[in-house]
């Protein structure tokens, strides 16, 4: 292995922990020392890397952004909003089951980090953002004008994270299987009022 994919694994690993930590653990109760004993590595490949842990939390908003984007695109190509929700919740469920699922990654952190750490935490609205385009883009694609589906978004996306923070702090299933019922039901009941 050549001494540049070497470290670019290094840097990746430490990415990935991160992200594990920061999501699970919370980006305050996460010090450098927990990253590089989860990666494996020494203190030199993290300042190889990284000037701080502020630089590394940016990187983690783009390795979320990577992984969540494409796993919900992927999960929305060619389906409707309902079949969207409840492809998406059912794993999001199984996650749980496992626990392995502890909330949307961006919410958790950027919450966290919203108020102390704000040039950091704008990375993390801005990824939120665009998962809002790829529900806005289902709803177009499942019958929704334009203007109907900008204004309905807001909605859906505000009750998916709601439930999504409700199952971090209760640690309840119950709660994601209520986002995928009032995920469907308001839109439901929107096309009803719009028909």
């Amino acid at each position: 292995m050549k001494k540049g994919e070497k470290g670019e694994q290094s840097k990746s690993k430490l990415i990935a922990c991160a992200a594990q930590l920061f999501w699970k653990n919370g980006y305050n109760s996460t010090g450098i020392n927990d990253i590089l004993a989860e990666a494996h590595l020494p203190k030199g490949s993290f300042y190889f890397h990284f000037a701080s842990k502020k630089d590394l939390a940016v990187a983690v908003t783009a390795y979320y952004e990577d992984k969540i984007n494409q796993w919900l695109e992927q999960t929305a190509l060619g389906k409707d909003w309902e079949t969207f929700v409840s492809d998406f919740s059912e794993t999001m469920l199984r996650g749980a089951e496992q626990e392995q699922h502890f909330g949307c990654p961006f919410a958790v952190i950027g919450l966290e980090i919203a108020f102390t750490e704000p040039e950091i935490a704008v990375h993390y609205a801005e990824s939120m953002s665009r998962l809002k385009k790829i529900f806005q883009s289902v709803l177009l694609r499942s019958g929704l004008l334009e203007e109907n589906a900008s204004m309905l978004v807001d909605r859906l996306f505000a009750t998916y994270e709601g439930h999504l923070l409700l199952y971090r702090i209760s640690k309840d299933i119950a709660a994601l299987q209520t986002m995928r019922t009032d995920l469907i039901g308001i839109f439901k009941d929107h096309l009803k009022a719009n028909s």
